[in-house]
């Protein structure tokens, strides 16, 4: 009776060590997660000598901030300056500035003056960008033990390596925006789908052509 009684205590000690851990060491998802947060580009463009036009080099820049803000935008581009000399002049090379963005295809360029400065003006470009989780901690070894859980690092990588890759990291946190569809494409299944005809387009026939014998030609 009492080895029975033994046998059973030491098999609920088992079945308690057997318990459900948690998820999150079995989902990297959960384990790293990977979010976005809004953050600044900015660059700062001195004013020509003479009000003259906006130099190559900075062009270039402006371009390069543009595709960034067409690419992970996250809000208007703002150019902010100080109005010295005087502020005619200063609101001129802004807006030499926000017509080039413009140009680069940002839809959105604001304008403002600052109270303090030397007559620089700012660029900022709010972007998107991605929260990765940082790898390489072990504080769950890798020898196996009860709870038949993988090790602490498991899976980081893969998350890690997602989030950097991800062409815009607004996707991480938000859906986009949905598209409309092809109206005449649409007008024209639903027409053969009322004649019971087939909906899809028509296989392509393809063109006879030639293998290369190049290495296997006979001796």
């Amino acid at each position: 009776m009492i080895r029975a009684a033994s046998v059973a205590l030491i098999s609920l000690l088992a079945l308690a060590a057997c318990g459900p851990g948690e998820m999150a060491e079995h989902d990297q998802r959960q384990s790293f997660p990977i979010t976005a947060e809004v953050k600044q580009a900015v660059a700062v463009f001195d004013r020509a000598e003479g009000n003259g036009p906006v130099s190559v080099f900075d062009r270039e820049r402006l371009r390069r901030l543009a595709g960034e803000s067409l690419k992970r935008g996250a809000g208007p581009v703002v150019i902010a300056l100080a109005p010295k000399p005087d502020e005619a002049s200063a609101r001129a090379f802004a807006q030499s500035l926000a017509d080039e963005l413009k140009a680069a295809g940002v839809a959105e360029v604001q304008v403002k003056l600052a109270e303090d400065g030397d007559g620089a003006a700012s660029v900022r470009v709010p972007v998107w960008v991605a929260v990765v989780p940082e790898c390489g901690t072990f504080d769950r070894g890798l020898t196996p033990d009860f709870s038949n859980a993988p090790h602490s690092n498991w899976g980081c990588a893969v998350e890690r390596n997602r989030g950097l890759m991800v062409q815009n990291p607004a996707d991480l946190v938000r859906a986009r925006e949905a598209t409309g569809r092809d109206a005449n494409r649409a007008g024209d299944v639903l027409g053969k789908y009322g004649r019971g005809e087939a909906t899809g387009s028509a296989v392509e026939e393809q063109s006879a052509g030639t293998t290369s014998k190049v290495g296997n030609s006979a001796k």
